[in-house]
């Protein structure tokens, strides 16, 4: 079964970027990791996750340090799991699943748009 017809689960996502320890951004895992890729930022001081839309918004609005260990992904992936109600969670997948299944094939926003973020972090 391919990935877009099934809904998207924690173990899907991937860490990108973070600031500081508390704002980490996160992707699907089979995503490019483009300003134009549809990324969601988990804020572990409120326990809530903000708005699915593209990595550029959340890009411009912050200085991310893009993560490249995969021992740190998968910690911040651990600590969905722990610090983020269930109820919390499984909202966020589904919008995140249905925006991933609505995404037109021509990007919304240029990838050059963001100076400095680099696809592969």
């Amino acid at each position: 079964m391919k990935k877009k017809d099934r809904s998207l689960e924690v173990a899907d996502l991937k860490a990108v970027g973070h600031f500081e320890d508390e704002l980490v951004l996160f992707i699907d895992s089979e995503d490019p990791n483009i300003p134009t890729s549809l990324c969601v930022q988990a804020n572990f001081n409120t326990a809530q996750f903000d708005t699915v839309q593209p990595m550029s918004v959340y890009l411009a609005l912050r200085t991310y340090h893009r993560i490249h260990d995969a021992d740190t992904r998968i910690s911040y992936r651990q600590r969905i799991q722990e610090e983020m109600s269930p109820d919390v969670i499984k909202d966020m997948l589904r919008d995140f699943t249905q925006k991933l299944r609505l995404r037109p094939g021509t990007p919304a926003f240029s990838g050059d748009s963001i100076p400095g973020w680099q696809p592969g972090g």
